[in-house]
């Protein structure tokens, strides 16, 4: 059945180069603004974080994101990345994970950010959630992403984006690869509770109106079948079910993320959404 937790959670791929200062900075400095009930208490990079967060003076934190002094050691092995994980033991549990890698596998970097989902009924602080979520995401530039309910059963679903975009989830973004694969207008026009652009390069589409609800499979299905059958998984089934059939996914750019851009890339396994450290 798979592991379900209590909370609400953004979850964002994105092929945008992780290893910058600025956008480190720019996005804790965002995560700053929308005050105590995001703002995390402890950092590190492994649990139990261990180092006391504080918000006036971020340097250390841009510092652990980046891992300069690690990566100059692993720069010999054609390697460099980092780890960064922020939480909060307050009443709203909220917890960041930002996790990159420049190698030459196409990979993908992943920013997270989970809320106690009893916290979230709080209309006011699910409204806060939605907007950071989005001025994230104009800042991180993800081809992917998804706000989904951690407490139901398929949120965890393995995701391979080469072959087939994973389960519709509460809200899905779609980056620029998926804009270019579908076309902006069919996007719009999904048979969704809502949809809408967020900058120029993300859509986002919300599946039904409550994310307290389960997903109706007749939603997912009408929606797939709008844009394109062939492109998502169905029936809660795994992508690598579908490795040897038609399928129809982007062509993606992992330039920004690979340390030899002279070098070919190599194709990884099937990756697993693993829960968050």
């Amino acid at each position: 059945m798979g592991f379900t937790y209590p909370l609400i959670s953004l979850l964002l791929t994105s092929l945008k180069d992780f290893q910058d200062r600025k956008l480190a900075t720019n996005v804790i400095e965002k995560i700053n603004e929308y005050g105590e009930d995001f703002i995390p208490q402890k950092f590190d990079v492994y649990q139990p974080l261990k180092r006391k967060y504080n918000p006036n003076d971020i340097d250390e934190v841009v510092e652990v994101w980046l891992n300069d002094k690690i990566n100059q050691q692993t720069s010999k092995d054609d390697y460099s990345g980092g780890l960064l994980l922020m939480e909060s033991k307050l009443e709203s549990k909220v917890s960041y994970q930002v996790s990159w890698q420049k190698d030459n596998y196409a990979n993908f970097n992943i920013f997270a950010l989970s809320m106690n989902i009893d916290y979230l009924i709080n209309l006011d602080i699910f409204e806060k959630f939605i907007k950071l979520s989005h001025e994230l995401i104009n800042l991180i530039e993800p081809v992917q992403g998804e706000i989904v309910n951690e407490s139901l059963i398929g949120w965890n679903e393995p995701y391979e984006l080469e072959i087939r975009h994973p389960e519709l989830q509460w809200v899905n973004f779609f980056g620029k690869p998926y804009i270019d694969l579908f076309g902006r207008e069919k996007l719009l026009s999904s048979p969704a509770y809502k949809v809408e652009s967020i900058g120029t390069n993300v859509i986002a589409l919300q599946t039904i109106e409550s994310i307290f609800e389960p997903i109706p499979n007749d939603v997912r299905e009408s929606i797939k079948k709008h844009l394109c059958e062939n492109a998502f998984v169905w029936d809660g089934k795994r992508a690598l079910i579908y490795k040897n059939k038609e399928n129809i996914a982007p062509k993606f750019d992992f330039s920004n993320i690979m340390f030899d851009k002279t070098k070919p890339i190599i194709e990884p396994q099937i990756i697993t959404r693993k829960k968050k450290q």
